[in-house]
């Protein structure tokens, strides 16, 4: 069954056939999501256990210029799909969310829904929000309905999270008329792309993990796939006042979510079985970085909002805290070594190698922790090599985003995510740009001996020493976190 639905349905009642059957609500937003969307629609049919509910799956199609609606009607056969069209909607995935969930929850806007058809929505047991480039295993949705209704205070329950690695190019033939179209859009890459699937893998095992020992408290319940009580999106919607449950105002909507549901006195959990798989995991370097940076960016947006006042800003501030000290570490290191080499005044210190252990140590238990490892992920989690490229690139994530934060204009960090994934970004250069600057400005002042080697030293050196014991005590400081997030890692808990 496929129906067309917009909120004047809701309003008269026009959406649901009766109004006595208990039912699970799937919200799936989707922009040009064609080359995925069948994904996660057959993961919902094939999915066990959800023996008592109907599942009824609501579709925002939100500007879509492809075949989405097409590839959804394959699907009317064998789910109640209910597709709603954005109207006038410019705040991109909340705006999309909100449209839907306002035919259950009313638009402050416009005529209240009707009586009719509010006694089918108070049988509705619980949505979840899901998105379109994902699968679901089969018991996810049963499992998070009982480790939802396991305590009444749990308001949301969001699943665990890894990425499917893509398949390899050499199975498409080379003459395949469409081997263009299905590397650039499809589930296929070479070594690189399964590097970043890995690494993406390994990233998303160690926050699972840790939210686990941490009485499986998420800090996020994620917008792939969370479960929630009606009640609990009920109270977020009267007591924010946004016409709708996701605000506009971060570019994680999801993650200014769940801190508005705890703030209303609901708890947010991490699931303990319950698995969603990315169908289309970021595979290239642009599409992960500029993910990264929209996530980036709306962490600093709440950061800064919410400053020290909330457990989680404070941790995310420890952890902003850390990478600063992660970056310094290696500046230093790069700066000061070749200098002390220089005028032969270098003396190696053990504990510089404390971290480099620690952080083979870390990247190898979550690698093994991980679901599907290879060994091969194991063997390059042993050689720090992963993690230190994995620091790199976070730390250039971060700098670009705090940059981009003191802007004016505000990014649209939904719109470079875009762009990156279909190929057509416009490379932002400036740090290159950057690079060249200085190197030419090094090159003209040794020229025209205004700089010289050994007028750097000199310069360096009355700090050489001064500096050392700095990059000391930062090394230790680090090496104490990172053996707290080693801690975060014991026992029994896998992703």
């Amino acid at each position: 069954m496929l129906k067309m639905v917009a909120y004047e349905d809701a309003v008269n009642n026009r959406i649901f056939d009766d109004n006595v059957s208990k039912r699970m609500v799937l919200v799936i937003p989707a922009h040009n999501e064609a080359d995925t969307i069948t994904s996660v629609l057959q993961s919902i049919v094939a999915q066990r256990g959800v023996t008592h509910h109907i599942l009824d799956v609501f579709i925002a199609l939100d500007n879509c210029t492809d075949n989405t609606e097409n590839e959804i009607r394959k699907f009317s056969g064998q789910l109640n799909l209910y597709v709603l069209e954005t109207v006038n909607n410019k705040e991109r995935k909340s705006g999309a969310l909100n449209q839907i969930y306002r035919l259950f929850l009313g638009d402050l806007t416009k005529e209240p829904l009707s009586e009719e058809h509010l006694k089918s929505v108070k049988n509705i047991d619980a949505f979840v929000g899901i998105d379109a480039d994902v699968y679901l295993a089969r018991d996810c949705l049963s499992t998070l309905y009982l480790e939802l209704i396991a305590q009444y205070k749990t308001g949301a329950v969001s699943a665990n999270y890894q990425c499917l690695l893509p398949e390899s190019i050499n199975v498409i033939p080379r003459n395949d008329p469409n081997r263009e179209y299905m590397l650039k859009h499809g589930k296929f890459g070479g070594p690189m792309s399964r590097f970043y699937a890995v690494a993406q893998n390994v990233e998303f095992s160690t926050w699972t993990i840790k939210q686990k020992v941490n009485n499986h408290i998420a800090q996020i319940a994620g917008g792939q796939c969370s479960m929630f009580r009606p009640e609990t999106l009920k109270d977020v919607y009267t007591h924010f006042k946004m016409n709708g449950v996701y605000s506009n105002e971060s570019d994680t909507e999801d993650l200014l979510l769940t801190q508005q549901i705890r703030e209303v006195g609901w708890q947010c959990k991490i699931s303990d079985s319950a698995r969603c798989y990315y169908v289309d995991s970021m595979n290239t370097l642009p599409s992960l970085y500029n993910q990264r940076k929209k996530w980036q960016a709306g962490i600093i947006q709440y950061m800064t909002k919410a400053g020290i006042s909330t457990a989680y800003a404070r941790q995310l501030w420890s952890q902003e805290i850390l990478m600063a000290f992660n970056f310094l570490i290696r500046i230093m290191l790069v700066v000061l070594i070749p200098v002390a080499l220089i005028i032969h005044e270098f003396v190696w210190s053990y504990i510089w190698f404390l971290p480099i252990l620690i952080s083979a140590i870390l990247n190898t238990v979550a690698t093994i922790k991980t679901p599907n490892r290879r060994l091969i992920d194991v063997l390059l989690a042993l050689t720090t090599i992963p993690a230190e490229l994995t620091i790199w690139f976070k730390v250039s994530v971060h700098l670009s985003t705090w940059r981009d934060s003191f802007r004016i204009e505000k990014i649209d960090g939904w719109a470079l995510q875009y762009q990156a994934e279909n190929g057509t970004l416009k490379h932002n250069y400036s740090w290159f740009y950057i690079a060249i600057a200085l190197i030419a400005a090094l090159f003209v002042g040794f020229y025209f001996k205004w700089l010289s080697v050994r007028l750097v030293v000199d310069t360096i050196k009355p700090y050489l020493h001064a500096s050392f014991n700095i990059l000391t005590y930062l090394t230790f400081i680090t090496f104490i976190f990172m053996l707290f997030q080693l801690s975060k890692l014991r026992g029994h808990y896998k992703a």
